[in-house]
């Protein structure tokens, strides 16, 4: 399949670019040396810079996102300047780290930004153009990279598979093409499928039957060219799979997410305590006393609001709340408007300036919230908001947040119509599939900015 062998050139394609690197910082090295003979000290240094240029590559080469893996070393130009700086700017603080912790003034300065400067026309010229020198030498070397492609079917279908294989011209030679009718016999396919003799046999599972689709594969191993059935869900809808082992159980799964992977969930909870336990005793509880102090003046009852809302995975939990409107209200699933003769005097300020949220903090320790995520709704919310949103129910993969990406980009306070419901639904599910702690900490220090300066909308 395209992802596995697109994965065994990623790793090619690094090991060479990182090879080159070397050779570069070796001879840009001979190159000063020989040049100023008392410009670099001993090698030792060095050495040990090399080495940090090593793990600093590769642990970039590692952790570099999945959509930015696929056009390595052919990448439009735009993408290319955008991994070299990537690369650069991995480069520049892993030589940073290692200047800071040795402290080694041994090291010229002068060689280090020429270095840089060396290395950021390399990168972005392997990225750009590195898969066609690549493509060239291992085709002077004999290799066959090009398969030659049979796509066989009814006409619609096949002249679709085509133009999706031509955007790999330099795997796929596309020129073979078969329309063959959902009611041939099977020998007469057979027949002119071995008449033809490609190295990849590309066939609809869904247009022909059972039968034929088996023999077809064995011919295929008796033969030696490799058969394809495409994903009908992925090629008409656009839908993207993966395909998963489970116990000798082959799966067709959609792409992982961020958080559906161990570490970062780690990373995120770790995120979570670090900030909560800081908040909780610093402005919860001070919070507490001051409301306390309001309630006791304006509508004495409870401190804390206690509602259930939908969590991650659909778990119902208790969500806490400084309380902001009055114990006795006709509707509690009505939500909160302008002007709304539940709130007691005081609340609305509370709510303005989101101050009866902290104690959500609290839901985050005990695990069932996270500080930045889609935000949790009522259970009859849920179901009336997910009818105006075909993949609204993606929210629910990750865990609620006390903020979140929809909030800071203005999504807050009351939902009032369908188009309210889609816009906070784009940028919770732009969060669900982009998450990376970086974009947890960019939004947890602009809420800060929502806080002292408040949209109109809360109230």
């Amino acid at each position: 399949m395209i992802s596995q062998r697109e994965k065994g050139i990623y790793f090619n394609f690094c090991t060479a670019q990182i090879g080159l690197a070397v050779l570069l910082f070796a001879v840009f090295y001979l190159i000063n040396d020989r040049i100023r003979e008392t410009w670099l000290a001993s090698p030792a240094g060095y050495i040990q810079l090399l080495l940090v240029m090593l793990i600093t590559l590769i642990g970039e080469a590692v952790l570099r996102p999945d959509s930015q893996r696929v056009n390595v070393g052919r990448a439009p130009r735009r993408l290319a300047l955008v991994l070299a700086r990537r690369q650069a700017l991995w480069l520049a603080a892993g030589f940073g780290v290692f200047l800071a912790l040795t402290r080694d003034t041994s090291i010229s300065r002068a060689f280090l930004i020429g270095f840089a400067v060396l290395s950021y026309p390399l990168f972005f010229l392997t990225n750009r153009h590195g898969r066609f020198w690549m493509n060239k030498l291992f085709g002077n070397r004999g290799v066959q990279l090009k398969l030659r492609t049979l796509i066989i079917g009814s006409p619609d279908w096949s002249e679709s598979i085509r133009d999706k294989l031509a955007g790999y011209p330099e795997f796929f030679d596309t020129e073979l093409l078969l329309t063959v009718p959902k009611d041939a016999p099977v020998e007469g396919i057979l027949d002119q499928v071995t008449a033809r003799g490609p190295d990849l046999l590309v066939l609809p599972s869904h247009e022909f039957p059972y039968e034929t689709v088996t023999q077809l594969l064995a011919l295929g191993d008796r033969r030696g060219f490799r058969c394809w059935l495409p994903v009908e869900m992925s090629r008409r809808h656009g839908r993207r799979f993966e395909l998963q082992d489970l116990g000798g159980l082959s799966v067709l799964s959609p792409p992982t997410l961020p958080l559906a992977v161990t570490y970062n969930r780690a990373l995120k909870r770790a995120f979570d305590l670090g900030v909560s336990t800081v908040v909780v005793p610093t402005v919860v509880l001070p919070l507490m006393a001051v409301v306390a102090v309001i309630q006791r003046l304006s509508s004495p009852g409870p401190l804390f609001y206690r509602q259930q809302r939908v969590g991650e995975n659909g778990m119902i939990f208790e969500i806490l709340k400084f309380r902001t409107m009055h114990v006795s209200n006709d509707d509690e699933t009505r939500q909160a408007a302008r002007g709304d003769e539940r709130i007691y005097r005081g609340g609305q300020w509370l709510r303005r300036l989101s101050i009866d949220e902290f104690p959500q903090f609290l839901n985050v320790l005990r695990g069932e919230m996270s500080v930045v995520g889609p935000r949790p709704h009522m259970i009859a919310h849920e179901r009336e908001f997910e009818k105006f949103h075909e993949l609204y129910g993606s929210r629910r993969y990750v865990k609620p947040g006390v903020t979140g990406l929809a909030q800071v980009e203005g999504y807050r306070g009351e939902v009032r119509d369908a188009a309210d419901v889609r816009g906070r639904a784009r940028y919770d599910l732009f969060y669900v599939r982009h998450w990376c702690l970086g974009l947890d900490i960019r939004l947890a220090l602009q809420t800060m900015g929502v806080l002292i300066n408040p949209p109109t909308k809360a109230y």
